[in-house]
């Protein structure tokens, strides 16, 4: 009855927090270190910015490929054992990467380890399992207005990050890369907490037989396929698309433009921070008015178009010139789409098509994701090896930018 009714909507409520602040925490966990990160791979690398993207961007395509597994893997288990096992993994990454370097910051071992640790376990509990708690509570455009809404706490967990690095930057000269990975574990400590006190979304009588055969078929980095040999004809189209859209994702961006703030725009530390953080809290507002709105007033081809449009020609000229003022200029545009938010509208669509498809949301959440870090393995191997490339002949690496936008609207 009535009651039934209030304890399910509190729930939803609760679950929603916790996946808000489950994302906040992940957020802030990731733009902590993008300096940091940063200076400490340059350091090691002996100041050779070719060798710096090579670096970054091989150990952004191994993250995608152990990435790929954990998803197919973890997302099968959490749709027979539930969700809530899983968010830990996320926190317990968190909290071993920050250990690592702080304890070895000169190491390029360390920090790539770190890197490859915390990419593939923090996009696993949040993003995949994140993503199918939502699913499990809400569908339709409420679960597209709720996944906007969740897009604004990320905007927010981007503007406290490199706040946080600044300060520790600006006042611990010389330590401040080293002790931002001692908060990196903190807030690991912290992420688990949250963890622990979010509920459980999939009830016992959906959950799926936990078989060992099919656990171990599900262990096929290539399991995503069965969105094209067994999913509908939409299905396979909204996937294609979805997927080229991630190739411009602000983690699959983020190290080609630390590297182009530092090394061509020279920036200070301090002014890397206002960026980051007026990005951040213009993606909060963007995502908390401005997606929402669109969503509901606009067909799926008018918002995807709309997105599509706004990224190509803001990443087109973010490059164009090694000038602050057009880096900076340009953001407006990208606000509509960035970060993903450009396949908000098929998201939706696809959500039904997969239902239709017969895939457990776990599992088609987890092969969703796959097929983005496949995307972000190749654009991140294509952006580093094309700046590396274009330094080495004496080209114009502001034309990496200028690809992206291609291969992302």
């Amino acid at each position: 009855g009535r009651q039934e009714v209030a304890q399910l909507a509190e729930q939803k409520r609760q679950l929603f927090r916790g996946v808000c602040y489950s994302w906040f925490f992940a957020v802030v966990a990731h733009t902590l270190n993008l300096q940091s990160e940063a200076i400490l791979i340059r350091n090691a690398c002996g100041g050779d910015l070719g060798r710096n993207a090579k670096v970054v961007s091989q150990c952004n395509a191994v993250a995608g490929l152990l990435g790929i597994v954990v998803n197919q893997v973890g997302g099968r288990l959490s749709d027979a054992l539930g969700r809530k096992p899983f968010y830990m993994l996320g926190p317990v990454a968190q909290l071993l990467a920050g250990a690592v370097v702080f304890a070895r910051p000169g190491s390029l071992r360390a920090l790539v380890g770190s890197k490859l640790v915390r990419g593939v376990f923090t996009t696993f509990s949040g993003t995949v399992i994140g993503t199918a708690c939502l699913r499990d509570c809400f569908e339709g455009r409420d679960l597209g207005v709720k996944v906007a809404e969740a897009g604004g706490v990320v905007g927010i967990g981007i503007m406290v990050g490199p706040l946080i690095e600044g300060l520790l930057l600006r006042k611990a000269k010389g330590h401040g890369e080293r002790l931002s990975y001692l908060i990196l574990g903190l807030l690991g400590i912290a992420n688990a907490l949250i963890a622990l006190g979010t509920p459980e979304t999939l009830k016992q009588t959906s959950r799926a037989a936990l078989e060992p055969v099919a656990m171990l078929r599900s262990a096929n980095p290539f399991g995503f396929a069965r969105l094209y040999t067994q999913g509908t004809a939409t299905l396979k189209k909204l996937a294609t698309i979805q997927t080229l859209q991630s190739m411009i994702d602000g983690k699959t961006m983020s190290d080609l433009s630390q590297i182009w703030m530092r090394e061509h725009l020279r920036l200070s530390v301090e002014s890397i921070r206002n960026f980051v953080m007026g990005f951040g809290l213009l993606s909060a507002m963007a995502g908390k008015q401005l997606t929402p709105v669109l969503l509901k007033r606009t067909s799926a081809w008018s918002y995807t178009t709309l997105t599509n449009t706004t990224n190509l020609v803001a990443f087109g000229l973010r490059g164009m010139y090694e000038r602050a003022e057009v880096f900076f200029g340009v953001l407006p545009l990208m606000l509509p789409g960035v970060n993903g938010a450009s396949s908000a509208a098929i998201s939706l669509a696809m959500n039904s098509e997969m239902a239709a498809s017969g895939f457990g949301v776990g599992e088609s959440t987890a092969w969703v994701n796959n097929l983005r870090a496949l995307a972000g393995i190749a654009a991140t191997l294509i952006y580093g090896y094309f700046y590396a490339w274009c330094k080495q002949h004496g080209l114009y690496p502001g034309h990496t930018f200028a690809i992206a936008g291609l291969l992302g609207a």
